[in-house]
């Protein structure tokens, strides 16, 4: 991996990530940084610039004119070595990788030679000194650039690559949802407790002013959430990080708000790009979960509280009451991230929309005759060939509203979209398919004559 070293850096410190083409959201970055008095070289990006929205030209010129160091993600990394792939080892046919195919290519073919040149001088890891403390910023883990870390990771697993990355803090990138965990030393007779994975903690904190001296841990692991997409919570906003040295070590997590509408609009009208992400950018929801361990994944919908993100990293330290002066819906926000997330599941439901996310996982039980569904499923669906996309897409659509299939009709609605299908072909298709239904209905019909005659005769 390439290296580079900052030096020791003091004041505040902006963190982001993943800007994913997404213009309008990086644009309201900058201006956040401006806004703080944070200068270029003390913000910091961990990768991924280039990606599923429609601008990914824009973001890497706008980045490089910044001058904020930055590393390379796994997109920026393929997208100089000319591969075809973006390199995340999406499951073949799963719905990450038959969007993947879509945004990737489009930034490959969205990117100048500046922009090349720019990311091939990326380094792999940033590193500096900040409170006394070494930082190693990287995009995936040590092992793998395009590694998911997530807060459910194993802590050990994290306490192993802190120690092989040199570092008190760990800053990573790629998994797209913000987290912090203070790994505790296993040498510490008196650890701090760990809340369950996948459950919120207790609400019971206030705005947390004092400072994480790091005295009886490893290694603070944090990664700052990224600003081109919503993290799955339910709402527009994005996510970006700051540490601050002030009085010691601190940090904090930040919603990012710009105008997602715009963001939006500039996918949709390149049918290029997948219109599911583009639909993520305003209703906060990923479109599929497939990458996602499910402690993660059970807290879709559920919005993000910046303090509750903070306290998670170490419950105990930051057990306080809550500020009486707490506006009641961030109040509320916290009580219901401390609800245990599996009280919050709907009952009595047996076609679960989110089914549809994971569709990639039925191969995970007869992974051979899976990856030979998949490979089935997307030649007949994909692509141009007897028939268009287009075609096969809507096709598809009305064979899901004559069979009946919620699943099939959400997802070939979006794709007839995706394939440059309108509203009005779209509804002929499903007056197609209720035209056959009914006459398959009626032919029989005549089997009903026929009886009749035999019957009475």
């Amino acid at each position: 991996m390439k290296e580079h070293s900052l030096g020791v850096l003091t004041g505040p410190v902006l963190i982001f990530g993943g800007a994913y083409s997404n213009f309008d959201a990086l644009q309201a970055l900058r201006a956040e940084a401006d806004r703080r008095g944070i200068p270029a070289s003390n913000v910091i990006c961990c990768g991924d610039t280039p990606g599923y929205c429609a601008e990914p030209q824009e973001c890497l010129d706008l980045l490089e004119d910044w001058g904020c160091p930055a590393i390379a993600g796994n997109v920026e990394t393929n997208l100089v070595n000319g591969t075809d792939d973006c390199g995340c080892g999406f499951g073949d046919g799963s719905r990450c990788d038959m969007f993947a195919k879509l945004w990737y290519t489009y930034a490959a073919k969205n990117v100048a030679e500046r922009n090349l040149t720019f990311m091939a001088k990326m380094p792999d890891v940033l590193r500096f000194e900040y409170a006394g403390k070494k930082v190693a910023v990287l995009h995936g883990s040590p092992d793998h650039q395009s590694e998911f870390v997530w807060r459910s990771t194993d802590a050990e697993k994290k306490a192993a690559w802190g120690a092989a990355a040199g570092a008190d803090i760990v800053v990573g990138g790629h998994s797209g949802l913000p987290f912090a965990e203070v790994i505790h030393s296993s040498a510490d007779p008196n650890p701090t407790p760990t809340p369950p994975r996948g459950e919120g903690t207790s609400s019971n904190l206030q705005p947390a002013t004092c400072n994480l001296q790091l005295a009886t841990c490893n290694l603070l692991w944090l990664n700052a959430g990224v600003i081109g997409m919503p993290a799955n919570d339910g709402t527009p906003e994005t996510w970006f990080l700051t540490l601050n040295d002030a009085n010691g070590l601190d940090f904090n997590f930040h919603r990012l708000s710009y105008d997602h509408r715009a963001a939006k609009a500039k996918m949709i009208e390149d049918r290029r790009l997948p219109v599911s992400y583009a639909a993520t950018l305003t209703t906060g929801i990923w479109d599929n979960t497939e990458i996602m361990p499910t402690a993660e994944e059970k807290r879709e919908g559920l919005p993000l509280d910046p303090q509750t993100l903070k306290a998670e990293a170490d419950p105990a330290h930051y057990n306080l009451t809550l500020h009486p002066a707490a506006a009641p819906n961030q109040a509320a926000s916290l009580s219901k991230q401390s609800l245990p997330l599996s009280n919050l599941k709907k009952m009595n439901q047996y076609a679960d929309p989110k089914d549809l996310k994971s569709f990639g996982k039925i191969a995970e039980w007869q992974e051979e005759m899976g990856e030979k569904f998949f490979d089935y499923y997307s030649t007949v669906t994909e692509g141009d060939s007897a028939l268009t996309a287009r075609e096969k897409a809507l096709i598809a659509l009305a064979v899901s509203h004559a069979i009946q299939c919620s699943y099939c009709i959400e997802a070939y609605t979006t794709n007839s979209l995706q394939s440059g299908a309108d509203e009005e072909q779209m509804m002929e298709a499903v007056h197609v398919a209720a035209a056959v239904k009914a006459g398959t209905t009626l032919i029989y019909a005549r089997q009903m004559q026929r009886q009749v005659d035999k019957v009475t005769m």
